[in-house]
């Protein structure tokens, strides 16, 4: 147990949370998913974005839920831009990983793998980002989306 709170210690710092924030998470099987979207444009492709702006909304990501729809995504907003570290904890569903930094895509991990409750498998966004969009597995590739492409929030 030392081990897997060490290990969500370290990624939650090396995303930028302040150690404060981090004392009280745990994943949770309780799934909070927020009833407003937001709309996102990658090329000509939209997608219906929740949005996780806190601490805790990062932390629990997509983890337990058992599907995402066709067009749908978690956009993880961040307040600072610093480099990002994302896991495929507690996934039920292969994703895209998308880092962004300000509207341009830098970087992204494609058809990742469901891990358990301690996920091995670290990605990395390998340079400052601010937003992180996770998507379906095979969403990039099916629409075209790559490094270098725009990204166009309508974000309130």
């Amino acid at each position: 147990m030392k081990k897997l709170y060490f290990f969500v210690v370290i990624i939650l710092l090396s995303s930028g949370c302040a150690q404060k924030e981090i004392k009280n998470l745990t994943p949770t099987k309780t799934i909070v998913q927020k009833e407003n979207f937001e709309n996102v444009k990658i090329n000509s492709q939209e997608i219906k974005v929740e949005i996780a702006d806190t601490a805790e909304e990062q932390y629990q990501g997509l983890s337990f839920r058992k599907s995402l729809c066709a067009d749908c995504g978690m956009l993880f907003k961040f307040k600072e831009k610093s480099e990002k570290t994302f896991v495929m904890r507690n996934m039920n569903f292969p994703l895209d990983i998308i880092f962004i930094d300000e509207n341009k895509i830098i970087k992204i991990e494609k058809n990742l793998k469901p891990e358990g409750e301690s996920p091995k498998k670290l990605y990395l966004s390998g340079e400052p980002v601010n937003y992180v969009l996770e998507v379906n597995g095979g969403y990039a590739d099916k629409f075209g989306i790559k490094t270098g492409d725009k990204i166009i929030y309508s974000l309130k």
